[in-house]
């Protein structure tokens, strides 16, 4: 059944992708849809587009903006309902079964994608209407037309037969090489376990996270406590766990992902994704596959990338040793001079450090971030800024039982968006957070506006019966973080799906997300939702003052450590030669300088690293700490004018959020901002200034 094919309209009629919906907010029939209704939806969602695509291309009359840029936007509206329907299906419980279909649709979709990219006869109709005076569009309409004639000019368009097919293979192998790479990592990850018996073991540990343990143990038929790679279990164990010996079991299990020489290694796939993206590149005109990606970024080119990398490090590095000489030495208080300070001995050490310097812990905190109350805390910010309000829905369909569903309405009552949240890690599911849209906004020929469907995914650990989800600091950051990128997609004011927002230039995407962060150590938005969970006590001012006493602890730590994945990312995608090295030897070679800790020979990040080998960060990593320069820059405008100043939250939905990509970002941020970036105020945030 999964190779099946629609063939008639008796078969269409019986795949719910193919008919109307008729579900609350024309939502996607998760309740209605099997597995085995993607691959036939896809193609039939192929077949709609390329018929399409087919009378633009037979269209006897001269190509116009209308009859060849906006028709074939307009184009592929199921087949983009599908593709992403079926990313948070796979995204969200991933399986043998889920990936084989994963593969097949992503082949379909790759040709497919060739096929039109490399169509001759659309191209040149769209390069007829590039060549036109154009001063009659709409500022959103020339834009749209530049961003198709580039799209499709960097996709192969202009590419002879030959090449052309080159092109086809080298993308079609790079689809399936990402996948894979994906599958190996969350596979990997699933499989380790550390099963403790000992008590003794876990004596300090947080009291959650051993329920959580004990509970995993008890599925698996087991005495004890069963701990694994997933961040939730991982990172308060590698923090709290005072057995030094566990702790480096777990370090070495979790620092060796895909590279131990088993069935999910990822070391050959890199040097796949590697060396065929430098073929990509050249075969397009590009030195480098860096080249490539960043003469589409605010950056435009890796000089750029680079200086703002140097600059960081310049300003960072010096204090970041000055922290780690603070932290070895309560390592060395502790054990005793002859003790050799090892990565698995950091993060423990690290927060011994914070309880001693700042008379806080994660563990002091966590009481007062309920995940319903966060919840809560994020809707109450956005209420605040933009008067927009969140209404739970029960009669929503969903892709996983563990998802729920908000309407969020504007200010004046009317629908805005969908928000489904997805909180808890399971197995199979992909790990980190982010957020991904299942329906752009967008405005059809009537005017009509379509509102968007936007997902929040992380992985924090599912409490048991009863119990509450207490977030760690670092956990209610990233819940911020995300809930950014999803207020950028929800105040989304656009016509042309293409460009609704977040689809902007992708060193300017996290802008909007990290915005969100520095609301975080603010007191007026900690007390509407900072609670105890037990008492109901709002977060005491004292602890309040020592929460933005530490909140500069390790700021210079974790820069460095971004700057050096960022060079990781950079030494992989500025080469000009294929790589048939060592690749985590190549790995360490690039990050020397920056080195603060001894570095195993066994381990590395690049074949765990999925934002650059399997997402959309692939020579751009950078752009966590370009946007950081924003977020920080933009911020200091709250500062200046009030932090729940609503005339300068309606200025950053207004100029930035809701504009999408009808304009440069650079010319967005100027228009909120009154000038060009700075990053002065980066480093006044961080304590280095």
């Amino acid at each position: 059944m999964m190779n099946k094919e629609i063939k008639t309209d008796a078969e269409i009629m019986e795949n719910p992708f193919c008919t109307p919906y008729n579900t609350p907010f024309n939502a996607i029939p998760y309740d209605r849809i099997t597995l085995e209704h993607f691959i036939p939806a896809v193609k039939e969602g192929i077949r709609r587009e390329q018929e399409s695509i087919d009378n633009i291309c037979n269209n006897p009359e001269a190509a116009t903006f209308e009859n060849t840029i906006e028709a074939f936007e307009r184009a592929g509206e199921m087949l983009g309902d599908v593709m992403c329907a079926f990313e948070a299906l796979i995204n969200s419980r991933s399986y043998d079964k889920i990936v084989a279909v994963s593969e097949e649709i992503h082949k379909l979709y790759t040709v497919h994608r060739n096929n039109i990219t490399l169509n001759k006869a659309l191209f040149a109709r769209i390069k007829a209407v590039k060549e036109q005076n154009n001063s009659n569009l709409k500022k959103d309409q020339r834009r749209l037309l530049e961003e198709t004639y580039r799209m499709f000019e960097r996709s192969g368009a202009n590419l002879d037969d030959a090449q052309g097919e080159e092109y086809r293979s080298l993308s079609e192998k790079l689809s399936m090489l990402s996948l894979k790479f994906q599958e190996n990592l969350i596979k990997d990850t699933d499989e380790y376990t550390l099963h403790i018996t000992n008590e003794a073991d876990v004596e300090g540990m947080p009291a959650d996270l051993l329920e959580a343990a004990a509970a995993t143990a008890k599925e698996q038929e087991k005495e004890g406590w069963i701990f694994t790679l997933h961040r939730p279990s991982y990172l308060p164990f590698i923090t709290f766990c005072r057995n030094r010996e566990l702790r480096r079991q777990m370090y070495m299990a979790y620092s060796t992902l895909c590279a131990k020489g088993n069935e999910y290694d990822n070391r050959e796939i890199v040097k796949e994704i590697v060396n065929a993206r430098l073929s990509f590149a050249n075969l397009l005109g590009y030195d480098t596959y860096s080249d490539y990606i960043l003469a589409e970024r605010m950056a435009k080119n890796s000089d750029a990338v680079f200086a703002l990398l140097g600059k960081l490090t310049w300003a960072y590095l010096p204090a970041a040793r000055k922290e780690m000489d603070e932290i070895k030495a309560i390592a060395y208080a502790s054990e005793g001079d002859g003790f050799e300070f090892m990565p698995w001995d950091f993060a423990f050490y690290s927060e011994r450090l914070k309880e001693q310097k700042f008379d806080l812990s994660d563990e002091m905190l966590r009481p007062y971030f309920n995940l319903e109350q966060a919840i809560h805390g994020a809707f109450y910010l956005a209420t605040r800024l933009y008067g927009i309000t969140f209404k739970l829905c029960h009669n929503v369909p969903t892709f996983h039982p563990d998802v729920k569903v908000w309407e969020v309405l504007d200010y004046d009552g009317s629908h805005l968006a969908l928000l489904y949240c997805d909180f808890y890690t399971r197995k199979g599911k992909h790990g980190g957070a982010w957020m991904d849209s299942l329906k752009p906004q967008w405005r059809d020929a009537e005017g009509n506006d379509h509102r968007p469907h936007v997902t929040l995914s992380t992985n924090y650990r599912k409490p048991q019966p009863g119990k509450p989800t207490l977030l760690t600091f670092d956990e209610l950051n990233t819940l911020m973080h995300e809930f950014g990128h999803c207020m950028h997609g929800i105040v989304s004011d656009v016509t042309y799906a293409s460009q609704c927002s977040p689809n902007v230039l992708w060193d300017f995407v996290e802008m909007p997300s990290q915005i969100m962060e520095n609301f975080i150590t603010e007191e007026d938005f900690l007390k509407a939702f900072a609670f105890h969970y037990e008492s109901g006590e709002v977060i005491p001012k004292e602890l309040l003052e020592k929460l933005l006493a530490a909140h500069t602890f390790k700021a210079a730590y974790q820069c460095v450590r971004q700057v050096g994945l960022g060079l990781i990312d950079q030494a992989w995608h500025n080469r000009t030669k294929r790589f048939d090295g060592d690749v985590l030897d190549y790995e360490h070679k690039a990050t020397a300088a920056l080195r603060l800790m001894p570095v195993m020979p066994e381990t590395a990040i690049t074949p765990q690293f999925a934002h650059i080998m399997s997402g959309g960060y692939s020579a751009g990593y950078y752009s966590y700490k370009w946007a950081e320069m924003l977020d920080a820059d933009a911020f200091s405008r709250f500062k200046e004018e009030g932090i729940m100043n609503m005339k300068v939250a309606q200025s950053l939905r207004e100029e930035i959020l809701s504009r999408g990509d009808t304009e440069h970002p650079q010319e967005l941020y100027i228009r909120f901002r009154g000038r060009k970036p700075q990053i002065d105020a980066l480093l006044e945030r961080d304590g280095i200034k």
